[in-house]
């Protein structure tokens, strides 16, 4: 949704402002919306917890136990349910009547149905919190030290002489890549995620890197 800054505003007051954040899961797209809501009048949807309250699980860890890696028996089909299932959540998320709806959507949210994804992105002021280099990484680390569901589509293969696990150490930063790509088509605002997890960066400055340039 292209808007001007004015309208940004003009939107905010009325309650009728929706953004949706994207990005890669840990890029820091529920740090940013939790802070919003703590701070600001927005109503914030979280994707992932609609996906997992309609599958019945419990956890995030749950989830991802559920899905599997690339390399086990029936990740694919399991990749397509998990698909489905997010573009149901999505589509729910994009019809709230909530003021000044805030969404949360998942990493994977440009594998969804195309229609849905377009109607996101008709609606909504799409902000994408794009990973800085030094935090990749991090982002690495956390995928395995805090599960979470991962869609990895073509993008992994298994690499000879490595591990299934060593493999998608490897194809992790293609994927980050391919979806940058992606993420960037549907943006209407490029946020870095190091200024979004500075801890100098005060919750007023954070709004104001949300809104359009002018």
């Amino acid at each position: 949704m292209n808007i001007s800054r004015h309208d940004f505003s003009k939107r905010y007051q009325k309650g009728d402002l929706k953004i949706a954040l994207i990005g890669m899961s840990n890029v820091g797209k529920s740090y940013t919306a939790k802070r919003l809501v703590k701070h600001y009048e927005f109503s914030l949807i979280e994707v992932d917890r609609l996906i997992r309250k309609n599958m019945g699980h419990e956890s995030m860890k749950d989830f991802a136990d559920w899905q599997g890696q690339p390399f086990t028996n029936g990740y694919y089909e399991r990749e397509d349910i998990s698909i489905q299932k997010e573009t149901i959540a999505t589509k729910s998320a994009i019809s709230s009547k909530k003021k000044n709806t805030l969404i949360d959507t998942t990493g994977s949210v440009i594998y969804i149905e195309k229609d849905v994804l377009e109607e996101l992105v008709k609606n909504f002021f799409v902000v994408y919190i794009q990973v800085h280099e030094d935090h990749m990484e991090r982002l690495k680390s956390d995928y395995f030290s805090n599960p979470k569901p991962l869609v990895w589509k073509s993008h992994y293969r298994k690499i000879s002489a490595k591990t299934p696990i060593e493999s998608l150490f490897v194809c992790y930063p293609e994927l980050l890549n391919a979806r940058r790509k992606a993420y960037e088509k549907i943006a209407d605002k490029i946020i870095c995620s190091s200024k979004i997890l500075d801890e100098k960066t005060d919750i007023d400055e954070l709004f104001e890197l949300l809104q359009p340039a002018d």
